[in-house]
C-alpha cells in the first residue's frame, strides 16, 4: 500500500500509528506456564505484506509528512526479489514510520521476552552531517510489542502512539531501539545499498502479554531525527516469544 499522504484526510490516521504512549497498559508478570514451548515467527517480504499494516506518527498537523510510503516493491539493483519497502520526508524534527501485524498461537494471558532480528537494506553512508542529524545514526530501527493495536492518536496538539514504544533513540516501555541504519560506506558522496541485520540489544526487557485469544501485536519502525528523506527495504523480521 502506497501511502502520498498530502494532509491525507487527518481523521484517516486516527487508526495508523505513532509515538509517545497513551494508553499501553505495563506488561504483567504472569509467566507462560510451565513447559510451554517459545513461540517464532518468521516474517520474508519476498512474499509480499503477508498482511501487515502500515502507519505514521510523531508530527503536528502543520508538519504532516506529504511523502510517506509503506509498499512492497523490487529490491534495488544488485539485489534479487522484494521487500518492505518504508520511506518518507522527516518535516518536524521528528518522524516515525511503521509497519504491524498480529501474532496468534500465544498462551492467553501470559507475559512473554521479546527476541527479534530485523534483516533490511540501507544506502546511507555513516559519519555524515545532516539537519537534525545525521542521516544514518539519527534514523533508528525500532521493534515493538503490545496487548493493544499500536495506532497513531490525535492527543491535542500532536499525533503520537497510543504505546510506550519510546522515541528516537530511547527504548520505552513497549518498545527498543535495535540499531541505526548507517551501513559501512564512509564516503558521505556515495549511495550503495547495503543489506544490514539488527537484533535485539543483550539485557533487552521488552516483553508483552498475549490477550484472551493468545494474540499479540508486533511492530518494526523507523524512527528518524534527519530532517529530510529517510529510506529503507525491509526484507526479513524475526521475533521470538520466550518465557520471562
Amino acid at each position: 500500500m502506497k501511502f502520498g499522504f498530502g494532509l491525507l484526510g487527518l481523521a484517516a490516521l486516527m487508526g495508523c500509528g505513532g509515538s509517545g504512549g497513551y494508553g499501553s497498559s505495563a506488561p504483567p508478570t504472569v509467566a507462560p506456564p510451565i513447559g510451554v514451548l517459545p513461540v517464532e515467527r518468521t516474517f520474508d517480504f519476498s512474499q509480499g505484506n503477508g498482511g501487515w499494516l502500515s502507519g505514521f506518527a510523531d508530527y503536528s498537523p502543520s508538519t504532516a509528512p506529504v511523502d510517506v510510503v509503506a509498499d512492497i516493491r523490487a529490491l534495488p539493483t544488485g539485489f534479487a526479489g522484494s521487500g518492505y519497502y518504508v520511506a518518507g520526508t522527516n518535516r518536524s524534527d521528528d518522524l516515525f514510520i511503521y509497519v504491524k501485524t498480529k501474532v496468534s498461537g500465544l498462551v492467553a494471558g501470559s507475559t512473554y521476552r521479546i527476541r527479534s532480528t530485523v534483516d533490511f537494506l540501507t544506502d546511507v553512508p555513516t559519519g555524515c552531517a545532516g539537519v537534525g542529524g545525521p542521516p544514518g545514526e539519527s534514523v533508528w530501527i525500532i521493534v515493538a510489542a503490545s496487548m493493544i493495536e499500536p495506532q497513531t492518536i490525535f492527543n491535542g496538539s500532536d499525533y503520537r502512539m497510543n504505546i510506550e514504544r519510546g522515541n528516537q533513540s530511547q527504548s520505552g516501555r513497549d518498545g527498543v531501539v535495535v540499531g541505526n541504519i548507517a551501513n559501512s560506506v564512509q564516503n558521505c558522496g556515495t549511495r550503495r545499498w547495503e543489506s544490514k541485520s539488527l537484533s535485539s540489544p543483550s539485557g533487552s526487557t521488552l516483553a508483552v502479554r498475549a490477550d484472551d485469544r493468545g494474540e499479540a501485536w508486533v511492530l518494526v519502525g523507523m524512527d528518524s531525527g534527519f530532517e529530510s528523506l529517510s529510506r529503507i527495504y525491509i526484507q526479513r523480521f524475526l521475533i521470538r516469544f520466550e518465557a520471562p
